[in-house]
């Protein structure tokens, strides 16, 4: 595990340039997470889960939460494609940086073991710290309730596995109340 505090400490600071504290927070709860659903996690899996989001802080949330199947590409190739700089320029193995790569390419819908591992994680950090919030803040813009359902819906049928589902009930079902008030 030698790259991964230089990566965190990578990631970290690049959000704190933009200022982005929730951000900063919505990472470290993702490893948090990863380590809950998986506690050997190694080293790929945990850059992985720290850098998954890293092209918003450099790039900017150009995709707003957005669904749309092209954009979340997007959005996954180039967070590879930023870590993927940062761990060649640390002298990363090949076989490491392609697992990164293929882990955060496929963080948005999961895929095999680990790539189920760092969707659920990231959806969990998601309900944790965002999902009411969320709620809160798309109701005070005016967004219809049916709508905001469907968006909490999205992020819910995220989770991979059924262990995420139960961990992420009680956030769900309080940001359906808030929407239901």
């Amino acid at each position: 595990m030698d790259l991964y505090p230089k990566a965190e400490k990578f990631v970290l600071e690049t959000w704190e340039k933009v200022n982005n504290p929730n951000d900063i927070r919505h990472a470290q709860r993702t490893v948090y997470w990863i380590l809950q659903l998986k506690q050997e996690a190694d080293e790929a899996l945990l850059i992985a889960g720290v850098a998954h989001d890293i092209e918003r802080a450099i790039y900017g949330d150009w995709k707003k939460g957005s669904s749309d199947p092209e954009a979340l590409q997007k959005h996954q190739a180039l967070s590879a494609e930023e870590i993927e700089k940062f761990l060649l320029a640390e002298d990363a193995g090949a076989e490491l940086i392609a697992r990164v790569k293929s882990l955060i390419e496929h963080h948005e819908e999961g895929g095999d073991e680990d790539q189920n591992v760092l969707c659920d994680a990231d959806a969990l950090s998601f309900f944790e710290d965002k999902a009411l919030r969320g709620v809160r803040r798309r109701k005070a813009n005016g967004m219809p309730k049916e709508e905001i359902r469907k968006n909490m819906d999205y992020y819910f049928s995220r989770f991979v596995s059924q262990r995420a589902r139960e961990i992420a009930q009680l956030w769900y079902l309080a940001a359906i109340e808030e929407i239901d008030k």
